[in-house]
């Protein structure tokens, strides 16, 4: 009996000091994605002072600052104000760290780059000829729009760009809020207003001027342009509503 306790005893010990080693290594390992996680920071803090939202120090650190900063950002952008470095933010703030997943668009689609071309020009980037190909004026146009709406700067008609420049084509028809909510109306009008697209009265009822405010709004913020209180209008309308509040 004494043998066996004593087997036990050495056995636990090893097992003690093989845990040991491996919180050490993995805390090693936390440590260096802490340095990788900063460095990120650092790139984003860098690229927020850029565009003119102070996070104070470009030291790495995600302090108070930082995140008053990028949650100004993702309100100046209408992503979700979370307040935090998310992978939508990451992507609309750093999206050369994401270029190596934005796909190129089959080219050969000429009635797709016809599209993409009049879109273009209607938007105020010239691509020249609408002639479905994808020439240096049209390459060049796609640039300064990927620019111009924080997209990444490849020049080619990727999928990313498209999603942006043609919604309507890859995204499903977003589903309409229930509109006998006159409280949920009432608020996207009262928001619209605000932000400058006149909907009419502030009453709750979804009438013709107010139908062409959302459809301002949503060419304005590259929404699918339905003309409807949908799912995806709303949250971007009003980003502190939740799914719950929108039936």
């Amino acid at each position: 009996m004494t043998r066996i306790l004593r087997i036990l005893g050495v056995s636990l010990l090893v097992v003690g000091g093989l845990l040991s080693v491996y919180a050490e290594a993995r805390g090693a390992g936390m440590r260096r994605v802490q340095v990788l996680d900063q460095d990120l920071v650092r790139d984003a803090q860098r690229q927020l002072k850029a565009l003119g939202f102070n996070p104070g120090a470009v030291d790495g650190n995600y302090g108070p600052q930082t995140e008053a900063a990028v949650r100004a950002y993702q309100q100046a952008y209408r992503l979700p104000a979370s307040g935090r470095l998310d992978e939508v933010t990451l992507r609309s703030l750093l999206p050369g760290q994401f270029e190596a997943a934005r796909a190129p668009l089959d080219v050969s689609d000429r009635e797709v780059i016809m599209q993409a071309q009049r879109q273009l020009k209607a938007l105020g980037f010239n691509p020249g000829d609408i002639d479905g190909e994808l020439g240096a004026q049209t390459l060049a146009a796609l640039r300064a729009y990927q620019q111009a709406y924080r997209l990444p700067e490849t020049g080619r008609l990727d999928d990313v760009t498209l999603r942006s420049l043609l919604p309507e084509r890859v995204q499903p028809a977003p589903a309409p809020v229930d509109l006998s909510n006159r409280e949920v109306i009432r608020r996207a009008q009262t928001q619209l207003r605000a932000l400058g697209f006149d909907p009419g009265p502030t009453d709750g009822d979804f009438g013709p001027q107010t139908e062409a405010a959302l459809r301002a709004y949503q060419q304005a913020h590259r929404l699918p342009q339905t003309g409807r209180l949908d799912e995806v209008t709303l949250r971007s309308l009003l980003p502190e509503m939740r799914q719950g509040a929108l039936r």
